[in-house]
């Protein structure tokens, strides 16, 4: 995108009807609305001596790296977590808008019924393209659930490659999505998150990331050089829902 905010238009669909033969067909107009994600800058930063950058072989190609892999690391984290207040906003960040909760049975226990009752709640049109997504620990507890030859609660077939599913869908794990206990607020409130990612959440960026390399860095008091130079990078980019009806949470309260 070339704009500091990307504008969309969404529909929930247009509702058919039955009518009588010959008569005036009612009025289907779907109601359209207009989500938006602001575009926000990342940055990150390396200063090095001249000596550094003089002595290590190959010390661009590696900080170079460095920064690649903190803005992924950052992307991870972000994606799943982050508020939404000065910075983009994650799919499991706690807002009012996020999607509607499934509550389990027990608060801070994760048990067959719940997944069923869970996966029931996603509606039909966004299951046949939906994912999981779910942290490491709380995928550990949804596999413990198949034990005791309960088959219909395996999450990964063991025959396969060990791509994880559940409900025929795919499991996502992440390290950075919440994991569960039995409070009733924040990210921990929150143990899994289903539904159709391709039309409900959308990743948004400027161009890629940009690193540049700063010739001179100088000293806040007198101005004068330090004898240091550095590695800047930053990228433009913004996440947020446009559907919240895509997904569903299942959750304490």
């Amino acid at each position: 995108m070339t704009t500091d905010v990307w504008k969309g238009v969404s529909a929930a669909g247009v509702s058919w009807s039955y009518d009588a033969e010959a008569s005036v067909v009612s009025d289907d107009t779907p109601t359209l609305a207009q989500p938006s994600i602001p575009v926000y800058a990342a940055r990150g930063f390396i200063p090095y001596s001249i000596e550094v950058g003089a002595d290590y072989p190959g010390f661009a190609d590696e900080m170079s790296k460095l920064l690649s892999q903190g803005f992924t690391d950052l992307l991870a984290v972000g994606t799943c977590t982050a508020t939404g207040t000065a910075q983009p906003r994650g799919v499991f960040a706690s807002a009012t808008s996020n999607p509607t909760h499934t509550l389990v049975t027990t608060a801070g226990s994760i048990a067959g019924v719940d997944l069923r009752k869970h996966w029931a709640a996603v509606p039909e049109r966004f299951r046949k393209n939906a994912t999981h997504l779910v942290s490491t620990a709380n995928d550990a507890v949804i596999r413990g659930l198949g034990n005791n030859l309960a088959m219909s609660d395996y999450s990964v077939n063991l025959l396969a490659d060990g791509t994880s599913t559940l409900f025929g869908r795919p499991v996502v794990i992440s390290d950075y999505a919440p994991t569960f206990t039995s409070t009733t607020g924040g990210l921990a409130n929150q143990a899994i998150l289903t539904g159709d990612f391709g039309t409900g959440f959308v990743v948004v960026q400027r161009a890629g990331m940009t690193v540049e390399l700063v010739q001179h860095l100088f000293d806040t008091t007198t101005g004068r050089p330090t004898g240091q130079r550095g590695w800047f990078a930053y990228a433009r980019h913004g996440y947020d829902y446009v559907n919240v009806n895509a997904f569903r949470v299942l959750a304490n309260a």
